[in-house]
C-alpha cells in the first residue's frame, strides 16, 4: 500500500520530467492522503509556478507557511512568485522575511534586487546585488544583474568588470556577453560591441537580439551592408519584432532605397500601430518621394500619438517650409523649442521661416539664441549675415560671414556673399579675393592670384 511520501516521490519523478499535469495529479493525491504534508504542498506550489500559475502557487505557500511558520524557502519562492505577478512590495516583503531567517540566503538578495530594480530603486537593488555577490561569489547571475545596475546609473567601465567576472566563471553566459556588447557600445567601442554579439550568435544562432544589436553597432560604424543582411536574419527569426522593421528601414534609408524603406515602415507600422518613430520615418521618406501631404499626414499620426514628439514637430516644419507654408513651420519650430529649449537647429531652422517671411528681426533673434547655444554654429552665422545684407548693414554681414568661413573654410557662398558686402563696401581689393576664393572652392581646383 502506497503513503503520501511514495505518491509524493511519484509526483517529484513527473515533475523532472516536466509532466507537471501528471505531478500535480500526484501532490494533490498526497495532500488528500495527509491535509498537513507540508513537502506536497511546497512542491505542488512550484509546480503551479512552472506552468505559470502564480495565484494557485501562492496558496499552497501560505498552507505551508501556516503549518511552518519559519518555512525559509516557502516565504522565499511566494516572494517570487508575487514578483512574477508584479507585485512589488508583497515580493520584498517576503524577501524581507527570508533574510530575515536565513541572513546568508544569497538567491533572496538577489531577487529582492530584481524587485528594487523594478521599482527603479536602484541604490537599494545595487546594495542587494552587492549582498548576493558576497554570499554566492560564484554566481554569475548576481554579477550580470549587478551590472545591469551600473549601466542605468551610466557606469559603463564597472558594468564591463561585472560582466567581465560573470564570463570569467561562466564563459558561455549569453547574457553576461550581450550586456557586455551593451557596454561596450554604449563606450562606443563599436568593434568590441560587435565582437561581443558574434559571440552570443556563436553560442545561440537563432538568437533575433544578438543579431539586431550587431547590426545597429555594424550601422554605426557604416557597414550599412551588414547591418542589412544582420536586421533580416534577425526578422527572419522574429518575424513580429517591429523595432527591427523600423531599424532596418532606417539603414535602407541611409543607402537610398527609398521604397524598401516605406516597406519596412509599413511592416512596423502594421506590428506596432503606435510606434511614433515609424510614421516620423515613413514621412522624412514619403517627403524625399515628393509625396508631401502623405508626408504631412505621417508626422501629424506621430504627433497625435504622441504630443511631446519633438522630431514629428520638426519633420512636420520642414515639410511645411518645403510647400511654402512658413506660418505653419514657424508653429511647428516654436513647438520644438517649447520641448527642448536648448535645440539650436530649431531656432536656426525657425530664423530661416521668418527671413523667408521677410520677418527680420525674429529672424536675427533666432539666428542669435542658435549661436548662443552652439557658437560653431556655421550656418546661424551665415543666415544671420543675409538678413543684415538684407537690412544694409554691411559691417555687421561682413562680420557674420567672417565668422562662418573661420567655422569652416570651404563655405563658398560666404565667401561669394562676404564679396558683395565688401564690394558694396567700397573695399574692391577684398572682394575679388573672396570672389576668387568662392570660384576656386566650386570648381575645386587650387586657388592662384595674380
Amino acid at each position: 500500500m502506497f503513503d503520501e511520501t511514495d505518491v509524493l516521490r511519484r509526483g517529484v519523478a513527473h515533475q523532472e520530467r516536466k509532466d507537471y499535469d501528471l505531478a500535480l495529479e500526484a501532490f494533490s493525491e498526497a495532500i488528500k492522503l495527509n491535509p498537513k504534508y507540508c513537502e506536497a504542498y511546497y512542491a505542488r506550489g512550484n509546480c503551479y509556478e512552472s506552468k505559470g500559475m502564480h495565484d494557485r502557487a501562492i496558496e499552497d505557500y501560505n498552507t505551508v507557511l501556516r503549518f511552518r511558520p519559519g518555512e525559509v524557502a516557502a516565504y522565499y519562492n511566494r516572494g517570487c512568485a508575487q514578483e512574477k505577478k508584479g507585485q512589488h512590495a508583497a515580493a520584498i516583503a517576503d524577501f524581507d522575511k527570508a533574510i530575515e531567517l536565513d541572513p546568508k540566503y544569497a538567491k533572496a538578495y538577489y531577487n529582492r534586487g530584481h524587485a528594487w530594480f523594478k521599482k527603479n530603486e536602484l541604490d537599494k537593488a545595487l546594495a542587494d546585488y552587492d549582498e548576493a555577490v558576497r554570499h554566492a561569489p560564484k554566481d554569475a547571475d548576481a554579477y550580470v544583474s549587478r551590472g545591469l545596475v551600473h549601466m542605468v546609473r551610466g557606469h559603463a567601465d564597472d558594468a564591463i568588470a561585472d560582466y567581465d567576472r560573470a564570463i570569467a566563471i561562466e564563459p558561455e553566459h549569453l547574457k553576461a556577453h550581450g550586456n557586455r556588447g551593451n557596454a561596450l557600445e554604449a563606450k562606443g567601442e563599436f568593434e568590441a560591441a560587435i565582437a561581443e554579439y558574434t559571440e552570443v550568435i556563436r553560442l545561440n544562432p537563432k538568437d533575433s537580439k544578438a543579431l539586431a544589436n550587431r547590426a545597429i553597432a555594424l550601422f554605426k560604424i557604416d557597414r550599412v551592408d551588414e547591418a542589412i543582411a544582420d536586421y533580416t536574419e534577425a526578422i527572419r527569426l522574429n518575424p513580429k519584432s517591429g523595432k527591427t522593421c523600423l531599424s532596418r528601414g532606417i539603414a535602407y534609408a541611409r543607402k537610398r532605397m527609398t521604397e524598401q524603406a516605406i516597406a519596412d515602415y509599413n511592416e512596423a507600422i502594421r506590428l506596432e500601430p503606435k510606434n511614433c518613430e515609424a510614421y516620423v520615418c515613413r514621412g522624412a521618406a514619403k517627403s524625399g518621394l515628393g509625396k508631401r501631404d502623405e508626408a504631412l499626414a505621417d508626422h501629424s499620426e506621430a504627433i497625435r500619438l504622441n504630443p511631446n514628439f519633438a522630431k514629428a514637430y520638426s519633420n512636420r516644419a520642414t515639410v511645411y517650409s518645403l510647400m511654402g507654408n512658413h506660418d505653419r513651420a514657424i508653429e511647428d519650430y516654436s513647438e520644438v523649442i517649447r520641448l527642448n529649449p536648448n535645440d539650436e537647429l530649431a531656432y536656426g531652422r525657425r530664423g530661416a521661416a521668418h527671413t523667408r517671411k521677410g520677418q527680420t528681426a525674429a529672424a536675427i533673434a533666432d539666428f542669435t539664441a542658435a549661436i548662443r547655444l552652439n557658437p560653431d554654429y556655421a550656418s546661424a552665422y551665415y543666415n544671420r549675415g543675409l538678413v543684415h545684407w538684407i537690412l544694409g548693414d554691411l559691417e555687421r554681414s561682413i562680420a557674420d560671414f567672417s565668422e562662418t568661413i573661420r567655422i569652416n573654410p570651404a563655405y563658398g557662398k560666404a565667401y561669394q556673399n562676404r564679396a558683395l558686402a565688401y564690394d558694396k563696401a567700397g573695399d574692391r581689393q577684398k572682394a575679388q579675393l573672396d570672389l576668387a576664393k568662392a570660384k576656386q572652392l566650386e570648381s575645386g581646383r587650387p586657388l592662384t592670384l595674380r
